[in-house]
């Protein structure tokens, strides 16, 4: 059984995408301790069409947090363009509510549709609190791909 979950864990750690170089926009009650975004071990991440793009994130909470939503955008030429999330509340994602100084891991798909377009943009991921202020937010560039 150990020798399973032993094999378990290296899988997942070789296939996960430890992001170190994104750029934080604006986290205000929570701290962003490790990201992982899977497929992205180099920048540009790379998003192909027809898959899931899947966020890891382990945080620390500043301040309590109650309620919790997903909010994604490609920054595309400096227009916000919102992507379709099929389940923005966030504490699904996570274990709600979070204490201050408490520390959680969000995890979230994103399925790239077949009908984006082929283009270079910036990913901002953000989860907000339930006051609508950035929890988190992260951003790095990406480009979608066949």
């Amino acid at each position: 059984m150990l020798r399973c979950v032993i094999l378990v864990l290296a899988a997942t750690s070789a296939t996960a995408d430890i992001v170190k170089d994104y750029k934080d926009c604006g986290s205000v009650s929570g701290k962003i301790n490790t990201l992982d975004i899977t497929p992205c071990p180099s920048f540009p991440c790379q998003f192909p069409k027809g898959k899931n793009v899947t966020v890891s994130i382990t945080m620390t909470a500043n301040a309590k947090l109650t309620e919790a939503k997903t909010v994604v955008h490609g920054i595309i030429d400096g227009v916000n363009t919102p992507f379709p999330i099929s389940q923005p509340d966030a504490c699904q994602d996570m274990t709600c509510p979070v204490n201050s100084g408490s520390e959680v891991t969000y995890t979230n798909s994103i399925f790239v549709r077949e009908v984006f377009p082929k283009i270079r943009l910036v990913v901002k991921w953000e989860i907000q609190d339930q006051s609508g202020k950035d929890f988190i937010c992260f951003e790095v560039p990406a480009e979608i791909t066949d």
